[in-house]
């Protein structure tokens, strides 16, 4: 994601772009936790019983969703 998208934005704005975009709810979670709580993609593994390249390709779609509309 671009770095200005990100910065441009509030939390709670960041919560609805995500929530509007992302339509499964554990991707949205997840997304959720990194881009708003700041949870490293080692502590996101472990939060959702992922692998940690599962969780970077779940960040990489979501991103790249997120991206095709802001």
């Amino acid at each position: 994601m671009r770095k200005a998208w990100r910065e441009d934005y509030s939390n709670h704005r960041v919560r609805e772009v995500v929530e509007e975009f992302i339509h499964s709810a554990r991707d949205r979670a997840l997304i959720l936790d990194n881009m708003v709580d700041g949870l490293s993609y080692d502590e996101l593994a472990g939060k959702y019983s992922m692998s940690y390249e599962s969780v970077k390709d779940v960040m990489k779609k979501g991103k790249t969703a997120l991206d095709r509309h802001y």
